[in-house]
């Protein structure tokens, strides 16, 4: 009888940038050769990027990369894979799937990352089942409080505010925050139940509606018992 350990699943890194809005900065950067090194050095097995509507320049970049996704073994000639297996999506209707797989669980997966427009939908959901989150504004949108709301939710602990030609930073600090929380040893995951309790009524559910109204930031930010999620 064989009582070795199972082998853990490898990290997953999902990267959504929402439906609608082109964010075509952030995924210049996550399908760069020296992102993708980065990933393959902390045993991330595979990349999902969401992209929206620049699909098809997401195709031809990964395409581009054909060539390089590859490495010869020096002693054997032999070719292994250089970097997690790619997968690009134009949009998803079950984001909370994506999401589970980037969540650690014990004894089966490796705790991975999601990356994220700093949209209040997709921050929502995140918080709600756990998944490690970096959040990346869109600098392009005009008249939105993304940046705002990236630091309100890095401010609470619940991600971490990542920024355009610093993601690989982001994204060591927050391995180094699983670390520290044991983020591979979580239980599975399970439906919240309702009804929603009172402290979950609160918090970043106001932030989302305010953003989502176009209201300002500060006149929330103020409370601090309205940034928490017990």
């Amino acid at each position: 009888m064989d009582d070795s350990p199972a082998r853990l699943l490898g990290r997953r890194c999902f990267v959504t940038v929402g439906a609608t809005a082109s964010f075509i900065k952030l995924l210049r950067e996550v399908l760069a050769p020296n992102f993708l090194d980065f990933l393959a050095a902390r045993d991330f097995c595979e990349l999902v990027v969401q992209t929206g509507p620049d699909h098809e320049w997401a195709l031809q970049q990964v395409a581009s990369l054909g060539e390089l996704a590859a490495t010869r073994t020096p002693d054997t000639g032999k070719e292994s894979p250089r970097w997690p297996v790619i997968d690009v999506i134009p949009y998803t209707t079950d984001i909370l799937s994506m999401m589970l797989l980037c969540r650690g669980e014990a004894k089966r997966r490796l705790a991975g990352a999601m990356i994220s427009h700093a949209g209040s939908g997709s921050i929502l959901d995140a918080a709600r089942c756990d998944a490690p989150l970096i959040v990346v504004a869109n600098p392009d949108l005009l008249g939105n409080h993304q940046v705002e709301l990236a630091e309100a939710v890095h401010d609470a602990g619940w991600a971490i505010h990542g920024e355009l030609g610093h993601l690989e930073d982001a994204l060591a600090n927050l391995l180094t925050r699983q670390a520290q929380e044991h983020a591979d040893g979580l239980p599975p995951y399970q439906e919240p139940t309702f009804p929603i309790a009172e402290s979950e009524r609160c918090g970043l559910f106001d932030w989302a509606a305010l953003y989502a109204v176009g209201g300002e930031p500060g006149s929330m930010a103020a409370d601090p018992n309205l940034l928490r999620l017990d």
